[in-house]
């Protein structure tokens, strides 16, 4: 019949060649999985030839990305939800509550810590896993015609909701893959003339892509030497400042030696990551470009939590910008972006992608969207996450929503913590005034009797290792000698849970008792 049952030596469930029929139930009996011709040709209009990379049956995903509104004809799910959620052995649960948009074990945990690797929206983990069980049910099917389709739908919303052209924007994997083809190429194309400028506040494998791309010619600005004049009568008023300083006398000192910094790139961070830090993105490229140097900005921590306008009005002197999907926007893992507005560097610069594929020697998204058989359902997630941010909240509410709730947090930690209550004494409390902080992330110094004359990271790592047991999630952070616990704040945060780590973090041992 081509149906037969076959029993698998190693496993009691019996399995059918039609991978989805039940026991006793004949191919017949089930319509609801099975599409008609008819169906089947609206849903894969042939192309003539193969217009995509390599031998994929669907269109060029270079035509279907430069497609105006009015033309482009979005791809229709190729599933039911509602059948894939039928045929899963076991129904994905959450342990909070049924309804909690979030798949955390919010029971058990107190969450601080969304900044580092994020948490994933409950619908766009569903939409993930509906597109895996969907891929195994026909493997061509899924990779030569609807792939690749469903990507460029993906990177389009995306760059609507990043308010980016779309010949400037293409999806990666996440920001690792886009700085590592971003300093590679730089390195290629300006051989003995490249130089990298970043900070003492760069992300640490950043550093060392830095070194391995550009040995020799790298430039690191000590801006953390700088942050002790936040409270100077010359930068009271403008906090902000403070990094512009850092890199007009780091430019000074590299011109003092002899040494150019026409044609360096310089790399800023929308966020920094240890610190959490909000870089004046539009002076610094402003500076840079103004002698001459290429920009790029390591938005890991940009979208969603901050408004991200990615064009030429509102960052005119950026040229490269990189964000993540499964941070702030909350996406599974394994979606991030990359931003170019120059065409020339895009087809110099960003000539190469990190992984060489079929895509290469096309168009811009045809090397960057494809770049191997590996699980692309974090991608193809991106329009359900973006349905729920757009439709069951407001991106401005949410990031209004967050930075108010992070305002409370941190005064409740202020005041248990070091009893401060006034302006003053609350911004002696912080690593820098708060409008230098993300508007999502903060840095509050811990309690006077955890500190020492010089702390280091074993101190921070045994405040962070004391939490954790304590079922507290939230990193520690050793700044110049000084503790801090680095705050992140998402909807899903409660006032509570900031008072527990308070609560908690009074609880730790005092120096010498504390083993």
């Amino acid at each position: 019949s081509g149906m037969r049952n076959w029993q698998f030596p190693f496993r009691r469930s019996v399995v059918t060649t039609s991978c989805v029929l039940r026991r006793n139930q004949s191919p017949p009996s089930c319509p609801r999985l099975l599409w008609s011709t008819q169906q089947q040709q609206r849903a894969h209009a042939h192309t003539k030839g193969y217009q995509a990379m390599g031998s994929f049956h669907s269109e060029s995903v270079d035509t279907l990305m430069s497609q105006p509104d009015s033309q482009y004809q979005p791809p229709s799910l190729p599933f039911s939800e509602a059948e894939f959620k039928q045929n899963q052995p076991v129904a994905i649960s959450c342990d909070h509550e049924s309804t909690n948009d979030f798949l955390l074990d919010r029971d058990r945990w107190t969450f601080l810590n969304h900044g580092a690797f994020g948490a994933a929206l409950r619908q766009g983990y569903e939409r993930a896993e509906a597109w895996r069980w969907h891929l195994e049910r026909q493997p061509l099917r899924y990779h030569d015609r609807e792939l690749l389709p469903h990507l460029v739908f993906s990177a389009r919303r995306l760059a609507r909701f990043c308010h980016a052209p779309r010949d400037s924007f293409t999806l990666i994997p996440n920001v690792t893959y886009g700085l590592n083809t971003i300093l590679k190429g730089y390195a290629h194309e300006y051989k003995e003339d490249a130089h990298i400028i970043l900070w003492d506040t760069s992300y640490g494998s950043l550093k060392k892509m830095a070194h391995e791309y550009c040995p020799q010619k790298v430039t690191e600005i000590p801006v953390s030497e700088y942050f002790d004049r936040w409270k100077t009568e010359e930068f009271r008023n403008n906090p902000l400042d403070v990094f512009a300083c850092a890199l007009m006398e780091a430019l000074q000192a590299l011109d003092n030696d002899g040494r150019s910094s026409k044609n360096a790139l310089l790399i800023l961070d929308h966020t920094t990551s240890n610190t959490a830090l909000n870089m004046p993105l539009k002076s610094l490229s402003k500076i840079a470009k103004d002698r001459g140097m290429l920009v790029m900005v390591d938005g890991a921590h940009g979208i969603l939590a901050q408004e991200l306008v990615l064009n030429e009005t509102s960052l005119p002197c950026v040229d490269f910008y990189l964000g993540n999907g499964h941070k702030w926007l909350s996406c599974p893992r394994g979606i991030g972006f990359l931003y170019c507005p120059d065409p020339k560097l895009r087809d110099t610069i960003l000539r190469l992608p990190a992984v060489i594929s079929h895509g290469v020697g096309q168009g811009f998204q045809s090397r960057f969207l494809w770049d191997g058989c590996r699980d692309y359902a974090a991608a193809l997630a991106v329009p359900a996450v973006l349905d729920f941010w757009e439709q069951e909240y407001d991106p401005a509410r949410v990031r209004l929503e967050i930075q108010d709730k992070l305002s409370e947090a941190v005064a409740l930690l202020k005041e248990q913590w070091h009893g401060a209550t006034t302006e003053e004494d609350l911004g002696d409390c912080l690593l820098a005034p708060q409008n230098v902080h993300a508007p999502m992330m903060t840095l509050v110094k811990l309690p006077n009797s955890v500190q020492s004359f010089s702390s280091n990271s074993e101190d921070a790592k045994a405040v962070q290792d004391f939490l954790y047991d304590n079922f507290v999630e939230v990193p520690i952070k050793c700044v110049q000698g000084t503790l801090y616990v680095r705050l992140s704040c998402h909807v899903y945060n409660e006032l509570h849970e900031y008072q527990r780590l308070a609560d908690t973090m009074l609880r730790f041992p005092e120096k010498g008792k504390r083993f």
